[in-house]
């Protein structure tokens, strides 16, 4: 069920008046459970026992942890949350991918394994991620057990973040939902106005910008070098703001129901160094990878090269999450190798004298032109596809006129976005234009966003990170 929908909309107002109604924090808190596991079946009814699975596991894995002092017992279930879920997590998102590497194998065999089905469970990645931080986290013993299976399958099925994140911990959600909120005027307003804000941001321009880039990338060899890299810039473009966009309708939507999301996004694509721009995207899995990743891969506490080993390892995994395709990995290893250097020359280091103004704008347009580059292999279907794509940005100088035109004004979207970005950031322009505006100004600007939403009304895509 996409936000960007018409059965989402029929949904809501449907879960509103009756979250409205319910009596008692534990019956809103029922309701928002089964409405979070009506959002996930109409993805696909099959894979709601996977939801369930990990719920009943880690819930009750989580409790038996906590139960005992044993150090055996306590790794015993905290290895049963680890398998179950990675086992899930490897077998419906890297199944095919494995069984696929080794074709050549099973061919010569004359053996033909069973495939899975194409489609991945939508938001399994996230899910898992959540539920298993919550498992270590109790074994870490950084949070103590819930009590209520009622309250923990809440806590994973959450249907505004369920699919795409922000990634929540423990810790920063169960002491929200010990009482549920009533409706209120004030957040349903400030809720209403962030939702808006992701749909304009999702529909009006990263569906419409998607036209021209998945145009581009379908038939690389087909533009010129000028038109590639406005593809590559468009699909950054793209890219954050799709999943921005879910991230501010999440956290739109939950603030309705009292519940305050983290901030997944703070302007990365102003970031002047690689380091800088992990620090500033998709913050929470990033914190997720410092805490469960790095940190437990021993983090900077073993010298220059473990810690450099540590980054490009925690890139790896990140690479591997985000899909199960060699070109995501080539991404995450990319992005690996580079941390490791900015920190051997001490890029992004705290206490490091501030760079003169043309020093500052050469480190964000390298670091964006670096990230956007990277992002070819994010993007491409395969390593064929990817090669030539490269090949022809730094070859392919010709004037093909196919697109260019088209791909320029979308570049100029880009920079002009940044550009706004920017001034936002320097002058505190949402606290000092937009909050200060009366509440009927507040309203005729959602109101036109909403009527160019409308207009500018592509079709049903789905969101970018769904696929993850």
């Amino acid at each position: 069920m996409l936000f960007n929908s018409s059965i989402f909309l029929l949904f809501i107002a449907v879960v509103l008046p009756l979250y409205g109604l319910a009596r008692g924090s534990g019956a809103k808190k029922a309701l928002l459970v089964v409405a979070s596991y009506v959002f996930y079946a109409n993805w696909d009814v099959r894979y709601l026992g996977l939801l369930w699975l990990s719920t009943a596991v880690d819930f009750y894995a989580a409790r038996s942890i906590a139960a005992t002092e044993d150090p055996g017992g306590r790794r015993r279930w905290l290895l049963v949350s680890l398998v179950t879920n990675l086992g899930v997590l490897g077998i419906f998102k890297y199944g095919n991918f494995v069984l696929g590497n080794f074709e050549p194998i099973f061919s010569s065999l004359a053996w033909e394994p069973p495939r899975l089905p194409a489609d991945i469970p939508v938001g399994i990645s996230f899910y898992t991620f959540q539920t298993l931080s919550y498992t270590i986290d109790v074994y870490r013993r950084r949070t103590a057990p819930v009590d209520s299976l009622r309250d923990f399958a809440l806590f994973v099925a959450f249907f505004p973040q369920l699919v795409a994140g922000p990634i929540v911990r423990a810790t920063q959600f169960f002491h929200q939902v010990r009482e549920m909120r009533p409706l209120a005027a004030d957040r349903f307003a400030s809720g209403f106005q962030r939702f808006v804000l992701g749909l304009f941001k999702k529909v009006v321009v990263a569906d419409n910008l998607s036209l021209y880039v998945d145009a581009v990338f379908a038939a690389p060899d087909e533009f010129s070098a000028l038109a590639l890299w406005c593809g590559a810039f468009g699909f950054a473009l793209q890219v954050y703001l799709d999943f921005s966009g879910y991230a501010d309708m999440a956290i739109g939507l939950a603030r309705v129901f009292g519940v305050e999301l983290p901030e997944n996004f703070d302007a990365p694509y102003l970031a002047r160094s690689v380091t800088d721009f992990w620090r500033r995207w998709h913050m929470t899995m990033g914190a997720w990878l410092r805490d469960f990743v790095y940190i437990a891969a021993g983090g900077s506490r073993h010298g220059e090269a473990r810690t450099s080993f540590n980054l490009f390892l925690t890139m790896f995994v990140s690479g591997i999450w985000h899909g199960a395709a060699w070109t995501f990995i080539v991404w995450g290893m990319f992005h690996g190798v580079i941390l490791a250097v900015e920190r051997a020359l001490g890029v992004g280091r705290k206490g490091r004298s501030s760079p003169s103004a043309a020093g500052a704008f050469g480190r964000w347009a390298f670091t964006f032109t670096l990230v956007s580059f990277a992002l070819v292999m994010f993007r491409s279907e395969d390593f064929a596809s990817m090669e030539v794509y490269v090949r022809r940005m730094f070859s392919a100088f010709e004037w093909l006129d196919n697109g260019e035109s088209l791909g320029l004004r979308w570049v100029g979207v880009v920079f002009a976005w940044l550009g706004l970005q920017w001034c936002e950031r320097r002058t505190r322009l949402r606290e000092r234009v937009w909050e200060r505006l009366p509440g009927i100004a507040q309203g005729l600007v959602l109101a036109a966003m909403l009527v160019l939403v409308t207009v500018f009304f592509v079709d049903e895509i789905q969101f970018v990170y769904f696929e993850f």
